[in-house]
């Protein structure tokens, strides 16, 4: 006991300066009743109690922002509602009868701490589950993500003007930077005004629906409601990110305020559903940098880089709040920082022009079609529903030069849009410029009356292919072919086999895939396909499925609109080979044998294993390292 004391009282006073050494506010109406667990709890409300000394620590700015400077609110007043006048607060955003992907308050469907669970989908581990007397009584069918409070709750993009009162009280160079940048305002997402433009192309995000109403409605074949579109938008707005979903990390499970700098979970939705860069880069491209339980399918393999604890902002270093990323070459560069010698070898030996992703990225996963048309977004029909659920596996990606000619790998697959009026030519090989032009912007949540987005071919490595219009598809519509091409950036690991780039001219990939969306089927199904790419263009060759079983009210042509056109997407006349000289390759290959039978005989060190590595990169290099 004696010694028990001793360390209580030794402890005490480090406990006191602790305490003084964080600056949050006692009188404050937030703290007298948030700081009180008894209140808390007889209340009702004992999740939302918070030790203020805990929460100064885990924001890490020795107290200088209030609780009002983060929540907003009254901090003077004691009276509930008079104190939570005006309060941010985290939200929900849930389907079902009466909400259709729109916010709803954690109140509605019963407070819970924001705190991850252990095991399930790691996609999922913050979302609140709901009380379930609550759900049905607000006839809420699910909850399909958690946003924070910088979010317009109308449209769930974020708010600059929110931020501004927030986050910029202490950061306001950052949050002005943030309010201008391609990320803050979505530059590059919304000059993709129309499925109709030879550029920037159709894509696979769609056209910007925000403000876009008019010029969409006026482009569908079909009745279009701003009620659809305002759907379109909140689906896509939630993915996209503000200032808390990079830098607030309860997914940590270290604190309900942890703030600090971004690591690989928050740019994955930070345990929040499948947001953020889990979207595109493991949903869509297939080759995230996480993957594992973020993939699609969830079978492929965590990258390797991943596995040894590297960090995104390790490679796509922020400036003024703009990230490295697509044809960067501060992100591209970045292998150099910790395979120097490697980088070197490559630069100076044949393969220069080709980009390391372009050996190091072998299957590749996520949607192998993608497809716009009827159906229903978060509970509204639309004609508008992105069809991306063939989920499967490609087991190479395609090589093709970009702009600079440097050989990058991409995965193209058959995308279209359904119900159009306006025709689009077929094109030759593009990579997604964006013209320069004026954009509006919404005033209401603090953006900017208007600003301008442009983007040169060598800025972006993902690349189109327009097939150009149909008019022969059973709802009589036209519909707009493209051949989609996102580069393939990540699950880097052993490098491909040589043989698959020096065996042929031509490239062969093959794709298998599960469609399980029950909006619109009643049964799973599954196919595959062989993508070949040679001097001739790209075909997608013996499509196969098995039997489609369409859901009650739902069209096959509106999800899989390949059953009926399979070779629709097959392009003449784009030179895809790849560069080829058997004898070259062949006397290339026996060199190289020879060499590494002969470093066999060498002692097995660190440096050894080193000379073998650059060998398969620059044989001449390796050979002088052996000699010296």
């Amino acid at each position: 006991m004696g010694a028990k004391v001793t360390g209580v009282a030794a402890v005490a006073p480090f406990i006191l300066m602790a305490a003084a050494a964080w600056g949050y506010d006692a009188e404050s109406g937030c703290v007298k009743c948030h700081g009180n667990l008894e209140k808390m709890q007889a209340s009702g409300a004992a999740s939302m109690y918070l030790d203020p000394v805990k929460v100064d620590q885990e924001v890490g700015m020795q107290g200088a922002p209030t609780c009002t400077d983060c929540h907003l609110g009254n901090g003077v007043a004691m009276e509930k509602e008079a104190a939570h006048q005006g309060l941010l607060r985290p939200f929900v955003v849930a389907v079902g009868k009466k909400v259709k992907g729109e916010a709803v308050s954690r109140q509605e469907i019963g407070l819970s701490p924001l705190v991850p669970k252990a095991g399930g989908d790691a996609t999922a581990r913050l979302l609140p589950p709901g009380d379930k007397e609550l759900l049905a009584r607000g006839e809420i069918k699910k909850i399909i993500g958690l946003y924070y409070h910088d979010r317009d709750r109308k449209t769930l993009a974020y708010s600059p003007d929110i931020a501004r009162q927030t986050c910029g009280k202490c950061h306001d160079k950052e949050t002005k930077e943030y309010n201008t940048s391609a990320k803050g305002l979505l530059k590059n997402q919304r000059a993709f005004v129309s499925y109709a433009e030879t550029l920037p192309g159709p894509q696979n995000c769609g056209a910007w629906f925000g403000n876009n109403y008019e010029r969409l409605h006026a482009e569908t074949a079909i009745p279009y409601s701003p009620e659809q579109n305002a759907a379109g938008d909140r689906s896509c707005n939630a993915c996209h990110a503000g200032c808390n979903d990079c830098h607030y990390k309860p997914y940590k499970g270290e604190g309900r305020h942890l703030f600090g700098r971004p690591e690989a979970l928050s740019c994955y939705g930070g345990n929040r559903g499948s947001i953020c860069h889990a979207g595109p880069m493991d949903r869509r491209r297939g080759s995230g940098f996480l993957r594992g339980a973020y993939s699609f399918p969830s079978t492929l393999p965590v990258e390797k880089h991943a596995q040894q604890g590297l960090q995104c902002l390790d490679c796509h270093r922020v400036a003024e709040h703009n990230f490295g990323h697509l044809a960067s070459a501060d992100a591209r560069n970045s292998c150099r920082r910790c395979h120097a010698e490697i980088v070197a070898a490559v630069e100076s030996s044949a393969h220069r022009r080709v980009d390391c992703t372009s050996c190091h990225i072998t299957n590749v996963g996520a949607y192998q079609f993608t497809f716009w048309g009827p159906g229903t977004v978060t509970g509204v029909e639309t004609p508008y529903t992105k069809h991306k659920e063939y989920y499967g596996v490609r087991d190479l990606p395609t090589l093709i030069k970009n702009t600079a000619g440097r050989w990058i790998p991409v995965k193209p697959y058959p995308m279209a849009v359904l119900n159009q009026k306006k025709d689009l030519a077929p094109s030759k090989l593009l990579f997604r410029a964006i013209p320069l032009r004026q954009l509006q912007g919404n005033t209401a949540i603090g953006e900017p009356a208007s600003f301008t987005v442009s983007r040169r071919a060598d800025e972006v490595n993902d690349a189109v292919i327009i097939n150009g219009t149909r008019n022969d598809l059973p709802s009589g519509n036209k519909a707009i072919l493209w051949i989609q091409l996102d580069k393939m950036s990540h699950a880097l690991g052993t490098g491909r086999a040589c043989q698959s780039c020096h065996a042929s001219h031509a490239q062969v990939a093959h794709s298998t895939y599960e469609y399980a969306n029950d909006k619109d089927v009643s049964e799973k199904f599954s196919g595959s396909y062989t993508v070949v790419a040679d001097a001739k263009g790209i075909r997608f060759l013996d499509m196969q499925h098995t039997e489609i079983k369409p859901a009650k009210g739902r069209n096959v042509i509106d999800f899989a609109p390949f059953t009926v056109m399979p070779d629709a997407w097959n392009v003449k006349g784009i030179d895809l080979s790849l560069p080829y000289n058997a004898k070259k390759y062949k006397r290339a290959d026996a060199e190289l044998t020879r060499f590494l039978q002969e470093l066999a005989k060498h002692s097995q060190d660190a440096r050894t294993a080193q000379i073998r590595v650059i060998a398969h990169h620059n044989l001449q290099r390796a050979k002088e390292m052996l000699r010296h």
